[in-house]
């Protein structure tokens, strides 16, 4: 399958015909005359761009003609734009000027990651993070791995330093989204329901994030949508698991999107994996709509408006290990999201945000657990929130805001008997940050949320504290303390509505050197204590677990020129972590069985602007999982064997309007195991007999082919 996509590829390669190019040369400086490399210069509203070698130097050939944009670009610098017919743009002196102002912005460094939009990264790459291999065009892939982020199980959701999947939480435009994956067939790894592509700015919080951000554990996702879209287009994808189509229409004062994509597993399965045929009465299929509206209503003033929806439906047979009792799982889901937000300056220096959020998700699924059952769910959550915030001098800020959540559960599980269960709770908080710049080399930020929960009507006091100090220009030791809360998941909760916040206190302590502009490396280390987490004996719920998880996270990253039109980026990241709590069944502090102790990744990513391709290669490693085995003493006692995964992706802009993107996941096809599960009765030997966990599908192939209807600038899958 891999040579079949490659040699697809090859041939729509070499059939692209050559047009007539001009070339724009020049250097990209700082303000001490020294060059920046890997500084972004691109044409603005078309795809060609490039980036400077390690001198400053740049080439870029386009086939535009008379007046264009010229654009150059580099993290903390003001972005440097001249207008020219492009004739006269040759042998241009750029020099960037710092961005003092967002320099002061910067407060806190440990815990965060910032990958794309606002750090001006890529800009020239319409698909820019779907080109690491491994990541399938999903967002969460691409971000298990950075450091900090583990390997999931088979469900493939993030999962973050010792923590489960559900101390995670996404944010679009700082709204809360409660279900940010799609729901896929059992050991199967879901995606994320909203395109990366939509975002201008994406930060990866593996830890010590705001007091903005409530209900985790573990980190944040805060998204980024753009504020304005200038550019109107239209175009359609059809790739191997569907197709979609997409556009903007831009005006003056606004903009709307609109994004719908139909997804029909069945016949990407029937020719790959044409063995899972007895599986499937009903394909997986899902279809999905989103639309925005961006309207700037004066100078610095924005409204913006988010909607989804997306139906998901399947019946596929399923067979537990050790029992020949069959049932076709019929699912049958819609999820629905929406978001509305309002941002303003005042010539005052306040910036004031205000949003309005509401998620819907309803489930009915017969043949949930045996045959003939029927489960059915219905889930809410209304989010309302509002601050503002104001820097009264280069010395000090402060924000304040408060915000209040909405939430109802209510499940129906039908076999012998019926059982229905309700939890509706709400959550409020007042919320405030003090960013003190106490010199230019230490920053300080006293902040505390205050908290108050219904279910058990508690009130609770979650103090943060954060230091950033500069050694020199290029290393910054950063250190953080905080406390947080989130509620137990609903699965708990319709058993007992009045457990405890569960809560941890997180310490964090980081250094980073950038050697160049581009070279990286960056060491962080990390306590959290675990406190109330639900546990389960005596046939009840209670909330007295504890545990802890610690560890340290590396990565290095570089990149150079391998030669006039191709370079080589590369990132090296390795997380350890010794995570133990007492928890759920477990009546003493064991390790979860979704830790792995040890997580690193290779990510290289070769460009080639000759071809117009960018091949990019990663390798994933983990160490084995915890699990219990019942033919050994103690508990949590054996670990699964190592996880390792070699993935693959070509990005080809064949034409100025068609992008064509490939990947193929674990091409070694390694089986990977997640844990077993054990027979209940014994053998005559008096052993339990197991079976492994494993993913259903061993390997992942996609490829897409991507086209602009409309514009001179390359669709990208959402258009947005």
């Amino acid at each position: 399958m891999i040579l079949r996509l490659t040699l697809i590829i090859t041939l729509l390669t070499l059939s692209v015909r050559a047009f007539s190019q001009i070339q724009i040369q020049g250097y990209v400086r700082d303000e001490n005359s020294k060059g920046i490399a890997f500084a972004n210069v691109y044409i603005e509203n078309t795809v060609d761009g490039t980036s400077t070698d390690e001198n400053g130097h740049f080439v870029l050939e386009t086939e535009e003609k008379g007046s264009v944009t010229l654009i150059a670009s580099f993290v903390g610098y003001k972005p440097f734009s001249i207008t020219s017919d492009v004739s006269k743009l040759n042998n241009l002196a750029i020099n960037l000027k710092p961005d003092l102002t967002n320099l002061n912005e910067v407060v806190v460094t440990a815990g965060s990651f910032q990958l794309k939009g606002g750090s001006n990264l890529e800009k020239k790459n319409a698909i820019d993070l779907v080109t690491a291999a491994g990541s399938e065009g999903d967002l969460y892939k691409s971000i298990t791995n950075l450091p900090g982020a583990q390997i999931s199980g088979t469900d493939g959701k993030l999962q973050v330093r010792g923590g489960s999947s559900y101390e995670t939480q996404t944010y679009i435009d700082e709204m809360h989204v409660m279900s940010p994956y799609t729901s896929m067939p059992a050991n199967t790894a879901v995606r994320g329901r909203h395109s990366t592509f939509i975002f201008d700015a994406i930060n990866f919080s593996t830890g010590g994030f705001s007091p903005e951000y409530t209900q985790s554990l573990s980190s944040v996702l805060p998204l980024s949508t753009k504020d304005e879209s200038t550019i109107t287009k239209i175009g359609a994808s059809l790739t191997s698991v569907g197709l979609g189509t997409g556009g903007t229409k831009s005006w003056d004062k606004g903009s709307a999107s609109f994004d719908v994509n139909y997804t029909n597993l069945e016949p990407y399965t029937k020719l790959i994996f044409p063995d899972e045929k007895p599986d499937w009465d009903k394909y997986y299929q899902g279809i999905s709509a989103a639309n925005q509206f961006r309207f700037k209503l004066e100078d610095k003033t924005y409204l913006k408006t988010y909607f989804t929806y997306e139906k998901t439906l399947f019946k596929k047979r399923e067979t537990p290990a050790f029992s020949n009792i069959d049932r076709k799982l019929d699912f049958d889901e819609d999820n629905l999201y929406l978001n509305s937000t309002f941002k303003k300056r005042f010539t005052n220096g306040i910036n004031y945000f205000a949003g309005v959020a509401y998620s819907w998700n309803k489930k009915n699924i017969n043949n949930a657990r045996v045959p003939n059952d029927l489960f059915k769910s219905d889930e809410s959550e209304l989010h309302l929130k509002t601050k503002a915030e104001k820097r009264f001098s280069s010395l000090y800020k402060l924000a304040v805001g408060t915000e209040a959540l909405v939430r109802k559960y209510e499940m129906t599980y039908m076999d012998e008997k019926s059982i229905e269960r309700k939890v509706n709770h709400n959550i409020e908080g007042l919320f405030f940050s003090n960013d003190f710049n106490l010199s230019d080399k230490l920053l300080l930020n006293a902040s505390s949320r205050i908290e108050y929960a219904s279910l058990d009507k508690s009130f609770a006091l979650l103090p943060r504290i954060a230091l950033n100090y500069n050694i020199k220009k290029d290393i910054v030791l950063s250190a953080v303390a905080g406390k947080y809360q989130q509620t137990s998941p609903n699965e708990n909760l319709i058993y007992n509505n009045h457990l405890s916040q569960e809560n941890t206190t997180q310490y964090i302590l980081s250094a980073q050197n950038t050697i160049t502009n581009y070279r990286v490396f960056r060491v962080e280390v990390y306590h959290k204590k675990y406190n109330k987490l639900t546990t389960i004996y005596d046939d009840f719920y209670h909330s007295d677990g504890h545990g802890y998880s610690q560890g340290v996270d590396l990565m290095y990253k570089d990149g150079f020129r391998t030669g006039n039109k191709q370079s080589l980026e590369y990132m090296l990241s390795y997380s350890y972590n010794d995570s133990k709590r007492k928890y759920a069944e477990y009546n003493k502090k064991v390790t979860p069985p979704f830790v792995t102790k040890h997580n690193a990744s290779v990510i290289l990513r070769y460009s080639n602007e000759k071809l117009k391709s960018i091949i990019g290669v990663t390798n994933r490693f983990a160490s084995g999982r915890a699990y219990h085995n019942p033919n050994l003493p103690g508990v949590m006692n054996e670990t699964t064997p190592a996880y390792n995964s070699l993935d693959v992706s070509w990005t080809v802009l064949a034409h100025k309007r068609l992008i064509i993107y490939a990947s193929a996941s674990n091409i070694l096809g390694r089986t990977n195991i997640y844990g077993y599960d054990y027979n209940p009765n014994p053998n005559t030997s008096g052993r339990y007999e197991a079976k492994p966990i494993k993913s259903y599908q061993n390997n992942f192939f996609f490829i897409g082919f991507f086209w602009t209807l409309s514009g001179k600038v390359a669709y990208d899958p959402a258009t947005f």
